[in-house]
């Protein structure tokens, strides 16, 4: 078992012993306090500069106040809104405990009882559609389909059924490729991308789950945007699980930054017809990421950290069926 997987896992049977959790509705305004939280997760707490640190001896969270950045054993998690002051402590809003910290780290009690027999892997963009283009002309559509490719084969070694959206330089719309997913009777969905950005030095790694109903993204917060719910919706508490799988194994293979488990609306997200995530390899709009993503090396520990993650989530699936 991954090492992220089994830190998990053990946390886990210890919670099943303790008492259970309080029925919480998922309420996008309601707020759960952080004092609650570490008591349910038998945590002591700590302040570290502006984070409230809850940890125990086997997990950590760690809640940066008026931000929406956490870090669940040392990996960032965004939050839909920003953790504020209530009462007389700190508390975060229930959709983010509900939808995001909780099934995280009580993976047992959300996860599909269905185990996971078929994985579409979405290899972005392709055909007339390049996606990001580096200086050094590297192609966000070729770079992926390899990082695919790769991924593919690691699972194919652990005897998971794998399906590709497109195995060579094909354009297929967004539509297309949730259908496809639909069609191959998918388990689980997960689209592969590299990033670009107007700022050369922005860098790092992120992986997306689907934004909970009534919330802004990730990256729209505060600005009025769609607050929609999707077909993907009905699978958030384990699209967090496997976007946290992801994130934490892509981190600590590609050694890039973490720019953390983020939440969008991504058309191949919104429409998913399983737990998805979709995953950004690094910026190719970054010298240096941009060389890396050259570097055969450097997408084959992509590959491997994408696969190890989406083997960690069935790994949970499979333990939680026992």
């Amino acid at each position: 078992m991954h090492s992220i997987t089994r830190q998990l896992f053990i946390s886990h049977v210890v919670l099943l012993a303790g008492a259970g959790v309080p029925a919480l509705a998922a309420s996008s305004s309601e707020m759960v306090s952080l004092s609650y939280i570490a008591r349910l997760y038998s945590m002591g707490t700590s302040t570290s500069g502006k984070k409230v640190v809850m940890k125990n001896k086997w997990n950590s969270i760690e809640v940066e106040t008026n931000s929406r950045r956490a870090w669940i054993n040392g990996v960032m998690v965004w939050l839909h809104h920003p953790c504020r002051k209530s009462g007389g402590g700190w508390a975060i809003r229930e959709v983010d405990f509900k939808k995001g910290i909780d099934p995280i780290l009580r993976s047992y009690a959300y996860v599909p009882s269905r185990k996971p027999n078929m994985v579409v892997l979405d290899p972005g963009h392709g055909g007339k559609d390049s996606g990001a283009v580096g200086k050094r002309k590297v192609y966000e559509k070729k770079a992926v389909l390899s990082i695919a490719n790769r991924v593919k084969k690691h699972l194919e070694a652990k005897k998971i059924k794998v399906r590709m959206t497109r195995a060579t330089d094909t354009y297929l719309t967004l539509q297309q490729r949730s259908d496809s997913a639909a069609k191959a009777g998918a388990d689980l969905f997960v689209s592969i991308h590299a990033d670009g950005a107007a700022d050369p030095s922005a860098h790092g790694v992120e992986t997306f789950a689907m934004t909970a109903a009534g919330c802004d993204s990730s990256n729209h917060y505060g600005q009025g945007g769609n607050k929609s719910a999707g077909k993907g919706n009905q699978y958030d508490a384990a699209n967090a699980i496997l976007g946290f799988s992801i994130q934490s194994n892509l981190v600590k293979t590609s050694k890039r930054s973490d720019r953390g488990l983020r939440r969008a609306r991504f058309a191949v997200l919104k429409n998913a017809p399983c737990p998805a995530a979709l995953v950004e390899c690094g910026f190719l709009t970054n010298p240096e990421e941009e060389a890396l993503m050259i570097d055969a090396n450097y997408r084959e520990a992509v590959a491997r950290g994408i696969s190890n993650g989406i083997i960690g989530y069935i790994t949970l699936v499979n333990r939680a069926r026992k």
